[in-house]
């Protein structure tokens, strides 16, 4: 039983990765010298991993770039749920490597948005 068991654990792969309910591309990785993840996938693969889970899973949200800064790609996709408990997913292409990051939802709203104290 325990055999059976560790096989069906085996051939089942490793599971893949999310940070706040946000999967990540397979491959990817903790950069040991930032702290920051780097993805498992180039830049343009990184960019329609992340468009096509939000189309799929149908998650209203806005896609900003892709563009250009100071030699750096960026497309960020910006939450317009909010239930999600992700803000925002970045992805970046610094040097060579991709890199991408989801940034949490705050637990209370902006002081913009907040209601007006009296």
């Amino acid at each position: 039983m325990v055999i059976a068991w560790a096989l069906v654990v085996a051939l089942a792969g490793p599971a893949r990765a999310d940070v706040h309910g946000v999967p990540l591309p397979r491959g990817t990785r903790v950069d040991a010298d930032t702290g920051r993840r780097v993805s498992g996938k180039g830049y343009r693969d990184t960019v329609d991993f992340v468009r096509k889970w939000l189309s799929r899973n149908g998650l209203a949200h806005r896609q900003l770039g892709p563009y250009r800064v100071r030699g750096v790609d960026v497309t960020r996709f910006v939450s317009e749920d909010p239930s999600t408990p992700w803000l925002a997913i970045h992805v970046w292409r610094q040097d060579g490597k991709t890199w991408i990051a989801v940034i949490e939802r705050p637990a209370s709203p902006p002081l913009d948005e907040a209601p007006p104290r009296e």
